[in-house]
């Protein structure tokens, strides 16, 4: 259930790359997302797309857009912060990663 090849990100709503904190976001919510229980229960999912929403700041829903595609199976999207700690919400979607800041 992993991502295979790295993905590469889309920044949408502005004229920039990825910044590193995009690269560090992605990295981790993938592991908090692919740890859940929930998660772990499909077969084959893979993530496809990764989104990141300029609209928005990276601390709040809906910055980090992520697509997992479940062969057989309804595709599974998040949308990832950075946040106080490491939380999945299976029913919305939504998922906090751990800042670093709150990592020591």
């Amino acid at each position: 259930m992993t991502s295979g090849p790295t993905l590469v990100l889309t920044v949408i709503g502005t004229d920039r790359a990825p910044t590193s904190s995009d690269a560090r976001l992605l990295t981790r919510a993938q592991a908090v997302i692919e740890a859940d229980p929930h998660f772990k229960a499909l077969s084959g999912a893979s993530l496809q797309r990764g989104e990141v929403n300029a609209g928005v700041t990276e601390t709040e829903s809906g910055y980090l857009y992520l697509r997992y595609d479940v062969p057989g199976a309804v595709p599974q999207e998040f949308w990832a912060h950075w946040g106080k700690k490491d939380h999945v919400g299976w029913s919305s979607g939504q998922v906090s990663v751990k800042t670093e800041q709150n990592t020591r």
